[in-house]
């Protein structure tokens, strides 16, 4: 896995879980069903909270936790626009 991947709001969704497929507790517990969506590997973490009519901020916030309790890289963007 790459330690310079960050999580942002225009990752690709399918590239998060590449990267990090302990994230894929994340999207169950929100009920995404991303690893079976075709969506997933164009569509974008904003647009995904968005289609699921979820808050984009926990998504991220949730994400990043994930990897830092599972030591698995960098997901902190060094700045969000």
């Amino acid at each position: 896995m790459s330690t310079n991947f960050e999580i942002t709001k225009e990752s690709i969704i399918a590239d998060v879980l590449r990267e990090h497929p302990e994230c894929i507790e994340v999207f169950d517990r929100h009920h995404m069903p991303c690893r079976t969506c075709m969506g997933a590997s164009v569509g974008t973490l904003a647009e995904g909270a968005m289609m699921h009519d979820l808050d984009l901020d926990t998504i991220l916030a949730e994400l990043r936790e994930c990897c830092a309790r599972s030591g698995s890289g960098n997901s902190a963007p060094t700045s969000e626009p």
